[in-house]
């Protein structure tokens, strides 16, 4: 059986937090595991708050917990956790239920970060998921020490969403495109130009327990050290509330910089997808009859009602000709 989450639920909730599988880096690692388990009380809000709690319970199983998110209008909805880990392989109910979930608020794919190897990547495997991206993410806790300067960077602001959408076009491989569609929704972060052209973008995240940074940076930037130390340096990492930084395997030229600045780096992660499917009702064709054409006269055919005369009449049945000269005999 699945149901949604409800109260009486909170001491399994609490029972099974500290087993759980987290799924998706952004809000795990900004919030904590406390925050995503605190969600789950707020069930009786989820068509506002986009955050949706299910359990399932199998025969003779312990009872597994999930969690997915999905911001109204998106087309990408994440899995945020499953718990706890003992029950992972009794999940493909509980993944196909979130499909459909999320599938009817309009997304289109569900996506979800594991790492590669691990018993929730063979899971996803045969459920049906498949890898579009590969990343890792690196864990920075002090500010690199910069020159005192006026910074590269400031905030974004709308006016550079169509910058960021041609940036971000050119460097996302097709496949990632496809998934993730959602370029002209508001963004907190910051961009960098020189020369009056978008050279490098960077979407952050703040939260309690700590920072996310997802870069976007052009070839054409490089010699980028100094420039990304200067960004880093902007967030103010620390051991209580560090940076984190996603970097996609096509944005991998960036973790030189990082090893230099003593980041940690975590173990290779796979991006998982698969694409919702919602029942639409299709009306059965009907034939209609086909009306064979036929020809029309284009103008009509008038017959004069004077009446021939007689004398001409006759030369006509006779075959001669109609002499008007009055010597005719």
């Amino acid at each position: 059986m699945l149901r949604s989450f409800n109260i009486a639920d909170i001491s399994l909730l609490n029972a099974s937090k500290n087993r759980a599988v987290f799924l998706n880096n952004e809000a795990y690692l900004t919030d904590g595991s406390g925050g995503l388990t605190r969600s789950a009380i707020l069930s009786p809000l989820s068509s506002f708050t986009g955050i949706f709690t299910f359990v399932s319970t199998s025969n003779g199983g312990q009872p597994l917990l999930g969690q997915v998110h999905h911001e109204a209008e998106d087309a990408v909805a994440y899995c945020r956790f499953l718990a706890p880990e003992d029950e992972l392989n009794s999940a493909s109910p509980m993944l196909e239920h979130m499909l459909k979930c999320v599938g009817e608020r309009g997304a289109q794919s569900l996506v979800i970060e594991v790492e590669e190897g691990s018993q929730m990547f063979s899971i996803l495997r045969k459920a049906g998921f498949s890898i579009y991206a590969r990343q890792r993410v690196w864990r920075l806790d002090k500010a690199p020490s910069t020159p005192e300067s006026h910074s590269h960077w400031r905030p974004m602001l709308s006016r550079d969403q169509l910058a960021m959408q041609l940036l971000r076009n050119r460097l996302l491989p097709g496949e990632v495109q496809q998934i993730e569609t959602d370029v002209d929704k508001p963004r907190d972060g910051y961009v960098y130009y020189r020369n009056g052209e978008l050279l490098a973008f960077a979407e952050v995240k703040r939260g309690r327990h700590g920072i996310w940074l997802q870069p976007f940076v052009d070839l054409n930037a490089e010699p980028f050290d100094e420039i990304l130390f200067d960004l880093l340096a902007k967030l103010h990492p620390r051991a209580s509330r560090p940076l984190y930084i996603g970097l996609r395997s096509y944005q991998n030229w960036l973790e030189g910089a990082l090893i230099d600045l003593e980041a940690q780096p975590s173990p290779r992660q796979a991006v998982m997808v698969r694409r919702t499917v919602v029942p639409l009702k299709v009306e059965e064709a009907r034939r209609v009859p086909v009306v064979e054409p036929r020809a029309e006269p284009t103008a009509s055919i008038r017959v004069s009602s004077r009446r021939i005369p007689r004398t001409l009449e006759l030369s006509i049945l006779e075959g001669r000709g109609y002499d008007k000269t009055p010597n005719y005999r």
